[in-house]
């Protein structure tokens, strides 16, 4: 009895598995950008490709995932490194901004950087929402905290850095229109930023390494330490200590070294802006021939 049972067993799962085999491959053909996510695995990145301008074919699409990017733009810069910090799979097509190619509109509707190809034809950008698509795509190393609270914070923390970004731009372009307003709201916002790292009790926002807070503020730490621009800019040692030692952990995270633009490369690559010369922005100082 047990053994006639037994075999009737197998044979109902056997039969089940024939059936839904085909259902399960016709699943995965449906939803591709799902099936592409379980299975990424990192492999090596040329980031510094030259960037694509006006007259420039689009790069055929390889089924993998595809991030449009511009090497010096701190807002790609969020997508690249949650992107380095999963150990996706993914490949860079750099774009001129300044010259975009014609068909560039189509895979970024607003004609900006990030934009993230997740399957032909589909992308997704403005740098925050490719970075929570990703934290939902590819679950590996997770980076938005899941308690609601901390994760409520860490998107807190990342609109209190518009008084830095605001002052570094002012500074790059019209130096002459920085009131005391403006420098106070930046040393404003550091408090803020170095409050949160001391209230957490860690070397980084998100712990031990970094994670969603950490990776899309850092882009402006990086270009406020490494152009050298204004004294205005400047985070002060001794007033700022535990937010400074804050920086150097960054500096030394593997995520953060892998795409850091050296200081003498960033110097060179905003002199066009403070001059207004933005037909000889040079993108491609980094390129890999």
């Amino acid at each position: 009895m047990i053994t006639s049972t037994l075999t009737f067993a197998v044979h109902v799962i056997m039969s089940s598995f024939r059936v839904l085999a085909p259902v399960a491959r016709l699943l995965e053909n449906a939803f591709p950008v799902r099936n592409m996510a379980s299975k990424a695995v990192k492999g090596k990145v040329n980031f510094n490709s030259k960037h694509l301008r006006r007259g420039d074919p689009m790069p055929p699409y390889t089924g993998k995932l595809r991030v449009y990017n511009m090497r010096y733009c701190p807002y790609a810069q969020r997508t690249l490194l949650a992107l380095i910090a999963k150990d996706i799979d993914f490949e860079v097509v750099n774009i001129h901004l300044m010259d975009k190619p014609e068909w560039f509109l189509a895979r970024s509707a607003f004609g900006k950087v990030p934009a993230l190809e997740v399957a032909d034809g589909v992308t997704i950008y403005e740098s925050l929402v490719t970075v929570e698509y990703l934290d939902d795509a590819y679950p590996q190393r997770p980076l938005l905290p899941k308690d609601p609270v901390t994760k409520a914070y860490d998107k807190i923390i990342i609109e209190a850095t518009g008084p830095i970004h605001g002052l570094f731009y002012r500074i790059l372009r019209t130096p002459e229109s920085v009131t005391n307003e403006h420098v106070e709201a930046y040393h404003k916002a550091l408090k803020f930023i170095e409050d949160q790292i001391k209230a957490r009790g860690n070397k980084f926002l998100g712990g031990s390494k970094p994670g969603y807070a950490d990776y899309m503020v850092w882009p402006w730490f990086e270009r406020i330490i490494n152009s050298d621009l204004d004294g205005r800019l400047k985070i002060d040692g001794q007033k700022f200590k535990v937010l400074s030692e804050y920086i150097n952990h960054m500096l030394q995270d593997p995520v953060v070294s892998q795409y850091i633009v050296p200081k003498e490369i960033m110097s060179q690559f905003i002199i066009p802006y403070r001059s207004g010369d933005f037909a000889n922005i040079n993108y491609d100082i980094m390129i890999e021939e």
